[in-house]
């Protein structure tokens, strides 16, 4: 899964780790990709999102900080049904705000989050990042975020030479009560995979959970 959680906060300006939690076990998936997650700052006094989200869904959280914020951290986060076995964070470029490539080792697979600039030449630079450190790695990698870019972007075209994407009848996830724009992925690199089948890609109908809605999708795959 691929979720940005707008710290948990939706629509309605309801702040509900419940809410987003109960959305990520009823999919039963075996790692989420989230973005916009704070931790300890003082816009949230004491909690920390990402491990809330932990407690609730049973899962182990891996946080990537990308700034200072309030008192404390705001970044990406990674939750995983299997521990994992470590993690790194990449810094990527941004103009406004850091942000930050996750990367956890799973026993099979390296699993990524992201959340990409709102700026295109940053993210051209980020794709650049990417697939340089993915392209590294001795396992199988799946990526899932927020790109901020639409399919037609130069990054996406880019990521797209090093990953398959994965497919889905509405793909849109963005804004979730009506949603109109394709910048939410999940996409697996194709240096280190083959035969790859996707089983069932989706977008949850989440109308107010959060400002996305989360993309779904099953891949079975072989490594190479």
């Amino acid at each position: 899964m691929s979720y940005n959680v707008r710290n948990c906060t939706g629509l309605d300006g309801v702040h509900s780790p419940e809410r987003i939690a109960n959305i990520i076990t009823a999919e039963n998936v075996e790692a989420v990709a989230l973005q916009e997650l704070d931790s300890m700052s003082m816009r949230y006094p004491g909690e920390d999102v990402l491990g809330k989200l932990a407690e609730l869904t049973g899962m182990y959280p891996t946080f990537g900080a990308s700034i200072d914020f309030m008192g404390g951290k705001y970044g990406v986060g990674i939750l995983t049904k299997e521990k994992p076995l470590s993690w790194k964070r990449i810094p990527l470029p941004c103009r406004s705000e850091p942000r930050s490539l996750l990367i956890v080792e799973l026993e099979k697979y390296y699993f990524c989050s992201t959340h990409l600039s709102l700026h295109a030449e940053d993210r051209d630079s980020s794709a650049d990042i990417i697939l340089s450190e993915l392209s590294a790695l001795d396992k199988p990698v799946i990526i899932a975020g927020d790109f901020n870019a639409t399919p037609d972007e130069e990054s996406i075209k880019h990521l797209s030479q090093g990953f398959h994407f994965v497919s889905s009848p509405t793909k849109l996830t963005f804004p979730a009560d009506k949603p109109e724009i394709e910048i939410d992925y999940i996409g697996l690199l194709l240096a280190r995979a083959t035969e790859i089948e996707e089983v069932e890609t989706f977008v949850v109908e989440a109308t107010v959970e959060s400002d996305h809605r989360p993309l779904v999708s099953e891949i079975d795959f072989k490594k190479r």
